[in-house]
């Protein structure tokens, strides 16, 4: 189904509960980087339990835009387009990595993951022990690095888009 309108109530509830979600994740993940070993671990089993939760909204999120379609890109210029279209796009690909990536390098040590104390939830892939390496990689990397970088530049342009939208007049818009 191809979105041609804009974007619903449900899909801008989806994106910032997902910004906050990811904002919440990303400094978990940067204060852990930087932690002293005592504290770290600490803040790892409270980004662990979260992405639990966010695990099953960016599946939601991903779900529901695939299905709704993304639409029409905004932007002055053909280029301004064209990275919009891709940087959309490469946050939408690499949030999913991360929650494929996150609990896939925890289950292929054969632990589980614990969800504040509550449950744990463990899949046994300790049989794909070769993917532990590459998905911590892929995962640290995404999230240290190339998301921020991302995030970043989807937030300049979004500030820059609503900055020109609103000193147009109304009737440049006709």
């Amino acid at each position: 189904m191809r979105n041609t309108e804009g974007y619903s109530a449900i899909s801008v509830i989806n994106h910032w509960i997902t910004a906050l979600l990811v904002v919440a994740m990303l400094v978990l993940g940067l204060m852990a980087a930087d932690a002293p070993k005592e504290a770290k671990g600490y803040i790892m089993s409270v980004h662990v339990s979260l992405g639990f939760f966010v695990f099953w909204f960016v599946l939601w999120r991903v779900g529901y835009r695939l299905y709704q379609g993304f639409p029409p890109t905004q932007g002055e210029s053909r280029w301004q387009r064209l990275l919009a279209w891709w940087v959309h796009r490469l946050v939408f690909w690499l949030l999913l990595a991360q929650v494929i990536t996150g609990p896939l390098y925890i289950f292929t040590e054969n632990e589980g993951i614990n969800v504040f104390g509550w449950f744990t939830v463990a899949i046994p892939l300790e049989s794909l022990g070769f993917l532990h390496g590459p998905a911590e990689t892929l995962h640290v990397i995404n999230g240290l690095y190339v998301l921020p970088a991302l995030l970043l530049v989807h937030i300049i342009g979004a500030a820059h888009y609503f900055a020109t939208r609103r000193s147009t007049t109304p009737a440049e818009l006709d």
